[in-house]
């Protein structure tokens, strides 16, 4: 009986782990978006949902690439009012590139047999989080934008610097304590 409580709980944990993610990613991007539209400070100039798609990925892998996407496409289609079908293209890219950024991460984090890490080792998890990740969500953000005819041309290049600082600022100052606070509750 007990085997079977364990395995039933291991089948479920991914769902509630996704859960878990989508209300965090969408909750933070709502919050976030209120206190920016309260100030009069749109676009918003830093994404802390950014910190906590890759740190999720981190800490999850591949599994959670639901909980993000979702929870993605609710921020930006209920809280910041985008078309469903620009919230759901942004979702591909802004799921896609904390997935990948976060996989480099791990790569670099347990194969340096973490927290033993060098010089190379620190730039590179620096570099996939903080550039990696960003260029990509700014890619899919801006591209789909004007791909559906939403955005001018002429404004891409502002909007992908926007989209990829706000991501980058949003992921430097709240993902260290977020994975911090995480690793420190996995290890207990």
């Amino acid at each position: 009986m007990k085997g079977s409580r364990q395995s039933h709980a291991e089948t479920i944990r991914p769902f509630w782990e996704n859960l878990v993610v989508l209300a965090s990613y969408w909750g933070v991007s709502h919050l976030n978006w209120v206190v920016f539209k309260s100030v009069g400070v749109l676009p918003m100039p830093i994404w802390p949902a950014a910190a906590v798609a890759l740190v999720a990925a981190i800490m999850c892998g591949w599994r959670i690439f639901p909980g993000i996407a979702f929870g993605t496409i609710l921020a930006n289609h209920v809280s910041l009012g985008a078309p469903l079908g620009y919230a759901c293209c942004i979702a591909v890219m802004n799921t896609l590139g904390p997935v990948l950024a976060a996989t480099v991460i791990r790569r670099k984090l347990w194969s340096a047999g973490w927290p033993a890490w060098n010089r190379a080792d620190i730039t590179v998890v620096f570099l996939a989080a903080i550039v990696l990740a960003p260029v990509l969500t700014a890619i899919g953000g801006t591209g789909s934008k004007w791909l559906l005819g939403l955005l001018p041309y002429a404004d891409v290049p502002q909007a992908f610097l926007r989209w990829a600082l706000a991501h980058a600022s949003g992921t430097l100052l709240f993902a260290p304590p977020l994975f911090l606070l995480f690793v420190k509750t996995e290890q207990k």
